[in-house]
Formats: C-alpha cells, structure tokens, sequence
C-alpha cells in the first residue's frame, strides 16, 4: 500500500515536459486530439540549429548561444497552462497554451548565456540595453562589448533565430498551420518543397542541407471529455473552456507510467536558392533588369561596389542620370539590405512604382525561383510590406500581418524623419531592437538619395547620422545632383564619384545618354526671365492673375503641352489652380488636363493626383500640373515646358530636371517669374543674389553649370540641443548608457523643426464613427505655427464651426485607440488631432462659418487654433475647448528654434 501511494505521488508530480502544443484541424471547443512535443525533442533541435550556423558576432559566440540554448526552456514544465481565446461576446475563437514567465527561470552559472535564455522572447530596446549594461560590469564581457556593441544582441537574435526555425518547422510537420506563419521579427522565410524538404531563404548554416527530426505525443480525447467542453458551450461558459481542457490533458499526462507513445516525422532543411560561384556582370544586370546597358556612372558605382564589402561613396549625378537604378542595381546582385530614405513623402508613390517594376523582374530570374523579395514602405502614417515571388506579387496570399514589417525587406522606402525614429528603435515596443539590429547588420546598404533636399534642423540630423553609420562600418551611398560646396566639405570622409563638376566625367555621361539612349536633345531648353513681375505678400492676388496668364497664353501656342508649373506657396498654388481650372474646361476625368499637387492635399489625395500625372506624362498626354516644391527632387517626370516662380538656384535646377528629363523634346522651354526670392525660401545673401541675378539675365537657354555657380549656402550652423539629443539618444542604444534613459523615455526625436505638428482632418458627417474611421478621412500633418490665430483689425479672420481638438492615445486596459480633448503639457507628446466637422443645412456654431473643403484643392486656409503666448525660450499656445468640451483653456509648450532666442 505505501509503495502503491508513493507511485501514485510520483506520478503526480512527473514534470510537464511540453515544448510546444498543437490543436490539429479548424479551431473548435471539442477538438478530437492535443498534439504535445516533447521538450528535449524542441531543445534539442535549436542546439543543432545553432551549432550549425555559420556566422557570429565574436570568435567565443558559440559556447555562450549552446548553453543558452540548452536552458532557454527550462522553466516551461513549472509554467505550462492551457486557455482559451473568446470573441468580444465571450464565444469560443481558439484554443492557446502558455509557458508565460518560463524564460525568467533560465539559470546558469554563465551570466551572459542566462541573459541570453531569459532574453529570448522579447527583444526590446529596454532590456537589450539593460542586459548589456549589466554584462559590462564583468571585465571579460567588457572587453567583448567594447569589441562590438551589439555582440549581446546579434547573439541574442541567433537564439531566436534558431528557436524560430525550429517552430516553424514544427508546426507545419506536426499539424497546426496557423502557428507556422512566417513572422516579420525573423530573418528568414521557408516554403514547402514536397516530400518532407522545406527550403530555407537565406540559408544561415554551415552544412548545404541538415535533417531534423521531430517527434510528438497525442492525446486522443475521449467521448466524455468532449461532451464536458460541449456542456460548457451549452452553458455560454466558454471563458472556462481553457481550464477544463488543461485539466484533461493534465489528467492524462499525470496518468502515464511513461512517456507515451512518440509520433516522428523526418524533415529536410534545403537553401531555397544556390548563391552564384562569382557575382554578375554589370551589364547583365542591367539588361535583366532594365533592358539596358549601364551608363559611366551606373558602371563606376557598381565597380566600387564590387571593389569594397562596406562602401562609402558620395555619388553626383545630374537629375535624370538613373542614381536610382546605380544603387538599387548592385545591391540586388550582392544581396544587401537596401535603405533608401527619402527627404519628403512626396517622392515615396513615384520610388515605390519605379522600384516595384525592378523588383517584380528580379524575382522571376531563374536565380531567384522560390525566394520571396519584398519591398517596405515606411512612413509612420502608412506601413506596409508588399511580397513578390516568380514575378508576380503574392502579398494578398500571405497569412501576415503586412502593417507589422519590422524592416523586413530586400528594399525599404521611408523618409528620414522615420527613418531616425528607426535608427534609435523607437516602434514596435515588444520587438523595438529589431530596427538598430537590421540597420547595423553587415549586409545592409543605406542610400540617402537627393541628399542636397537638406537644411537646418534636417541637416543637423542628417550629417549626424550618416557619420554615425560610417563610424559602425556600415555600407554608405549619398546621392546628389545639387549640394553646395561648403556643405560637401563635411562628407570628405566618403569616397566621391562625380558626374556633374569632373568635365571628363560630365562629357562620357552626356555623350552615352546622346547615343546610347538616343536622347537627341538632352539638356536643351531655351530660358526666359520675367522679371518684371513682383509679389505682394500682403495682395498677391496680382503675381496670382499674371502667373495665371502666362500659363494660359503657354498653353494656348500649343496645347499638346505637358506644363509643369511651381510656385512658393499653397494658397498661391490653389488660386492659380482655380482660375485656370475655370478657363480651361473638361468633360471627364478622362478629358482633365490641369491638375494641382501640394503638401496639403490629403494623404489619400497626393498618390491619386501623382498616379494620374504619371500615367498622362508617360503616355505622352497634355497636363498642366500646378504645384509647390512638394513635387521638386525625386519625381520622374518629363515635361515639355516649366514655368517656376523664382527661387534659389539649386531648386531651380531641380525643377529644371523635371523639364525634357528624357532629351527627346526639341523646344522645351523654361520660364522663370518674378524679381525677388520670397524671404523664407531664400538661401542666398546679397552677393549671390546679385550674381544670380546677372547669370539669369545673360541667359537664353537653361545651362546647368552656369546656375550651379550660384549655389551658396548661408554658413551652417548646427543647433547644440540638437546635436545633444542626438548623441544622448546613440549612447543609450548602441552603449547601453542608461545615464540617457530617461531621454530615452521622453520619445523625442526633432528630426526636421522644433516645431511639432498636428493631424488635420476633415469629416464630412457621412461616417457614423470618425475615430473608428478615422484613417479613410481626409487628412493632412500641419505644423502647430501655422494654426494660431490671425486677426485682421482685431477680429480674428481664420476661425471656422464644428472644429475641435483631440489629443489621440493608446489605452492599455482597452487596447485600443482613444481620443480625449486636448489636455496640458508638452506638444512633443502628444499626437494631436484637429477634426473640422460638416455643417449642414445651413446650420452654425457660435456664428462662424463652416470650412469650405474642397478634396481637390486640399486644405489650403488653414483654421485659427491656438493663440500664441510664447516666452523668450518657449513656445506657448493656448486654445480654448468648445462648449460641449466644457470650454475650459488649455495649454501646451514646445522648444523654440534656436535662432530666434535672445541673445
């Protein structure tokens, strides 16, 4: 009898020894079988996985990974439950099964393989830098980090790697499909061969093939069982389904006398593709790709490419030379990582068509059968993840969350305000290291195109960075057609390439593009300076008339035309656009030809208007597109006739390149109006506007050279604070300074003004949530400045009805989006709203007039807001609530630029 008792006690406490759960077949409360992997089966397969790979971060990597895989399991018997999922009407939608807390019961003598065990599951910034911050305390691990900053981290994702694959793998073998959705977290993506073979891309091992084996228990359930999780349905106690489950398979468990019996599957782990023996020549690239042969500059790039593992280039190339293709080319071919951060949104829509065609031919190279290329598109407002595979895009097919991209892609397409953001891991907060982790990785490539679109704050932040990256080794282009001299000088560190200031260089460029491109009027356009006509800041509707005319009387000498007109201001851009679009009618939208594209089109707007621009000018049909400098760097446009407003030179000849960009126009023409820079454009000083000016008047035709030589910057000065902020926030990232925590935690990046924005939407009452829908709305950022009040004879001339402010935030015990009024404080956390509401039938609120929106014109007049109460050294707004907000005064601060505190 006691030894009965003593049996039975012992059977009691056998040990959960479950590495992973599976519930084969569409989720229902009565499953007909729990499917159980052995724990030693799971951990042993990571330690293979591991021991097999090919690359660390340190000489000593490896013996720190294995122990850490060895224990990174061990608390999941102790931590082991099964539960249930409901819907928001507490119906059953899945069973799940947790180990949670399991990673902190990891325990070795080892402290950075502990580390490594407990950090396996989150991958944070916060306990990344945590953890290394204590690791360094032991002078051996000192000496590593010092080596490498990021040594803890690389290894740290190896683990995960390999703990990943190996789930992956399980869950496809043993039966539960939707758990083995690849995630975006991982490197890697595996696909189906047949026959028990799985390919791997990219292949991380030593060996060219491995073999796993897998095996699982099975607990068939019985009749009883089922009926027991039925009665709980039948009582609407789905929520207990969880635990009534976990107690039938503990049951069972604690009834084995041993293990049961175990199920194996074989598994065959391939390289989805073979990597070629020597890398492809530039001009089958080129061809594959494009269909041409590589101009001098594409060819030079990709020998630089070729010529060095970790390049550093500084590349100038004239607008319309393919500096994109130059880039994205080789980075193809050598299977970097490639980062294109962009100066404005604007450009994104325009890259992202160009770089997608490429894309979509590279994944049907024979090379690449079986690889899925990808392409992100990142901006904060849309994330995305586009997949594209044999050359056509499957990303609708996946079972991924495509929002949730997590940098990984074969392209990533941002801006640099998003892209620093990234760079100091801000984002994901449970995967947050991913970001600084996929950025620093060996085979990554950063190219900051049109590099020159810098200036002040921007600036700042831009040479910090980049100097950042070439200090961590990283593989570096910077492209420009137009940055002045003075600030090249502080990129001497990079290797230059220049095709627009070396004649030499210059001439074999211009004459490939005459022959080999048959571009028989490349950079042929006559000029024309109207000076004589001047814009009154306080009256423009006269410089608004006269630009109108000269349009008008262009287009009526020849109306097949593509005109591409620019000027300074969004309410200039907008009356123009009003006047011509009443003198020049169309049936249809098919029969449109004027068109107007700025900054505060609605989000939703701007790639609209681009794409139908884009498709006119490609098919060779006649548009006038009325625009700003929203539409100057980067966009692929190729009009017959620019009429711009005056402005610096080096954005001159940016829009100058949108003008006969293909030299197939024998009389494109640019024309150039008014006699003064409009001040907060201006870049020049009284010197160089005067040889501006007398450059411009010596002109009969556009000469690019010419109107470089009028390029001056004002000295560059950086602002300190931002320089400080700057570093505070690479020292708590990349070494692990927790001295800068708490700026850390404060979340402010300045990335381009000091001055914070808001989100302007418009609802126009059709929808019966506007926060719920809030992302099909009509919106646009607008930097807080721009919304105080203005009054014309002490009557405030720019307030509208049914405008109110919310300031959106994350509730946690919710998890869910909420928007409450706007409160007190700090502007640089808070993402405010501005909703200006419809009103209908006539009907007003507090005797102002309704806003007039317009989804053509955008948002032009902007709404009164905030009454400006700043101090010398502080901005202070203050904005009154409407009366269903209580109309209570609030106010909220933000730093002041620094060129306007006292001296």
């Amino acid at each position: 009898m006691p030894n009965q008792r003593k049996r039975r006690s012992e059977r009691k406490t056998q040990p959960y020894n479950f590495g992973r759960l599976f519930f084969p077949g569409e989720p229902t409360p009565t499953p007909e079988e729990v499917r159980l992997q052995p724990l030693g089966d799971h951990v042993g397969n990571v330690r293979r996985l591991v021991k097999q790979w090919k690359v660390f971060p340190c000489a000593d990597s490896l013996p720190r990974v294995l122990k850490a895989a060895d224990i990174h399991d061990m608390g999941k018997p102790q931590k082991f439950s099964i539960q249930v999922n409901t819907d928001p009407k507490g119906k059953f939608k899945n069973y799940i099964y947790s180990f949670r807390g399991h990673r902190f019961l990891a325990e070795t003598e080892d402290a950075w393989a502990q580390a490594l065990a407990r950090g396996h599951h989150d991958f944070s910034v916060g306990d990344i830098t945590r953890d290394t911050y204590e690791l360094r305390k032991d002078p051996k691990y000192k000496a590593i980090l010092n080596h490498n900053p990021l040594a803890y981290a690389e290894e740290l994702y190896i683990l995960e790697m390999c703990d990943q694959i190996e789930a992956e793998l399980a869950c496809r073998i043993v039966g539960d499909e939707d758990q083995a959705e690849s995630r975006t977290f991982m490197d890697y993506t595996i696909s189906d061969a047949g026959n028990g073979t799985y390919l791997l891309d990219p292949w991380p091992f030593q060996q060219s093939q491995l073999e796993l084996t897998f095996r699982y228990w099975s607990k068939q359930l019985t009749d009883v069982e089922k009926t027991e999780l039925r009665e709980l349905c039948d009582r609407n106690e789905d929520n207990k389904l969880g635990k009534k489950l976990d107690a039938i398979v503990k049951t069972w468990w604690h009834q084995q006398t041993s293990n049961p019996k175990a199920y194996v599957c074989q598994v065959i782990l391939k390289p989805a593709h073979q990597k070629p023996q020597e890398l492809p020549k530039v001009d089958d690239i080129y061809q594959k790709l494009a269909g041409f042969s590589p101009n001098p500059m594409q060819a030079e790039v990709f020998q630089a490419f070729q010529d060095n593992d970790f390049p550093a280039l500084l590349v100038k190339g004239p607008t319309g030379a393919g500096k994109t293709e130059s880039v994205l080319f080789p980075a193809l071919a050598q299977g970097y990582r490639l980062f294109l951060p962009l100066p404005a949104r604007s450009l994104l829509e325009d890259q992202k068509a160009r770089i997608e065609k490429y894309l979509l031919k590279f994944s049907e190279l024979p090379e690449n059968k079986h690889r899925e290329i990808s392409l992100v598109v990142d901006t904060g407002s849309q994330m995305y993840r586009w997949v594209y595979k044999n050359g056509k895009d499957i990303t609708k097919t996946l079972k991924i969350n495509l929002r949730r991209h997590l940098y990984k892609g074969d392209v990533i397409l941002t801006t640099l305000d998003k892209f620093l953001y990234r760079y100091f891991s801000f984002g994901d907060k449970q995967k947050s290291f991913t970001f600084p982790l996929r950025i620093n990785q060996s085979k990554t490539l950063i190219c900051f195109d049109e590099a020159h679109s810098y200036d002040d704050i921007s600036f700042t932040n831009f040479q910090s960075l980049v100097r950042a990256l070439y200090e961590a080794g990283r593989s570096l282009v910077l492209m420009t057609a137009t940055m002045p001299e003075e600030l090249l000088k502080r990129f001497d560190y990079l290797d230059q390439i220049d095709y627009v200031d070396e004649p030499a260089n210059a001439k074999k460029l211009e004459e490939y593009q005459n022959i080999a491109l048959k571009r028989p009027h490349l950079n042929q356009r006559s000029f024309e300076w109207l000076d004589n006509i001047s814009r009154d800041v306080e009256h423009p509707e006269s410089f608004q008339d006269k630009f109108t005319e000269i349009i008008k009387d262009t287009w009526q000498q020849k109306s097949d035309q593509r005109i591409l007109a620019v000027v300074q201001t969004v309410q200039d851009a907008a009356a123009i656009y009003k006047k011509l679009i009443s003198q020049i009618q169309h049936a249809t939208d098919s029969d449109r030809v004027v068109f107007l594209y700025h900054g505060r089109l609605a989000d939703q707007k701007r790639p609209e208007v681009y794409k139908q621009i884009q498709d006119r000018d490609e098919h060779k049909q006649p548009y006038i597109l009325i625009t700003t400098s929203a539409i100057e760097v980067g966009c692929d446009l190729n009009a017959t006739t620019l009429i711009s407003q005056i402005c610096p030179p080096e954005n001159l000849i940016q829009r100058a390149g949108r003008c006969n960009r293909r030299g197939d126009i024998p009389d494109a023409k640019v024309i150039v109006v008014g006699n003064k820079i409009p001040d907060f454009a201006n870049t020049l000083n009284e010197g160089g506007w005067k040889k501006y000016q007398e450059t411009l008047k010596a002109l009969t035709s556009f000469e690019t050279q010419k109107i470089g030589d009028c390029i001056k910057r004002s000295q560059h000065i950086d602002d300190y604070r931002i320089v400080e902020i700057f570093s505070m926030l690479h020292d708590y990232v990349y070494a692990s300074d927790l001295t800068c925590q708490s700026a850390y935690e404060k979340g402010l990046v300045i990335t381009r003004s000091w001055t914070p924005s808001a989100t302007l939407i418009y609802d126009d009452g059709q929808t019966s949530d506007w926060e719920k829908n809030l992302s099909e709305l009509p919106k646009a950022s607008i930097p807080l400045d721009r919304l105080v009040q203005k009054k014309d004879d002490g009557v405030v001339i720019n307030q509208y009805a049914n405008v109110d402010v919310y300031e959106r935030f994350y509730d946690q015990e919710e998890t869910r989006w909420k928007m409450v009024p706007l409160r007190w404080g700090s502007a640089y956390n808070k993402d405010i709203v501005i909703r200006i509401g419809a009103t209908h039938n006539g009907a007003q609120s507090d005797c102002l007039e309704p806003y007039q929106y317009d989804s053509d014109i955008g948002f032009v007049d902007l709404p009164g807001i905030f009454i400006n109460i700043s101090s010398t050294l502080e901005a202070k707004l203050l904005h009154k609530l409407s009366e269903h907000h209580q109309g209570k005064s609030v106010i909220i601060k933000y730093i002041k630029p620094l060129e306007k505190q006292a001296v």
